[in-house]
């Protein structure tokens, strides 16, 4: 049931976020990107749609990298992006605490550098 779950945000995400063939190319990290920033957000107890207003603690620093990162992807620059990456922290609140943490932990191997 989690994995459909998973499918249908990341299908929702990708709907949301790509308009065009071109776009289509950049969806994986589109994807990853809002996917990790909501694990982070959830983990953090963040507000992924006011970063950077009150933002603080250990998991801060990486969910504004994050951001960043999804910021200069191709269609889902700006508030787009933040959306799709609050739809995803709705979904990682659903999880178990251990998932959360341990998708929370997969984000900041790969992109807290």
């Amino acid at each position: 049931m989690a994995g459909l779950i998973r499918n249908a945000l990341v299908a929702a995400v990708a709907a949301a976020a790509l308009s065009t063939p071109a776009q289509a190319q950049n969806a994986s990290m589109a994807q990853d990107l809002s996917l990790c920033a909501g694990a982070v957000s959830a983990v953090g107890n963040l507000d992924v749609l006011t970063y950077p207003r009150g933002a603080s603690g250990e998991w801060a620093p990486l969910l504004g990298r994050i951001l960043e990162a999804l910021n200069r992807e191709e269609g889902v620059e700006g508030m787009t992006g933040r959306y799709a990456a609050s739809a995803a922290k709705g979904y990682w609140l659903e999880q178990s605490a251990s998932e959360r943490t341990a998708a929370a932990n997969e984000c900041r191997a790969r992109f807290g550098s």
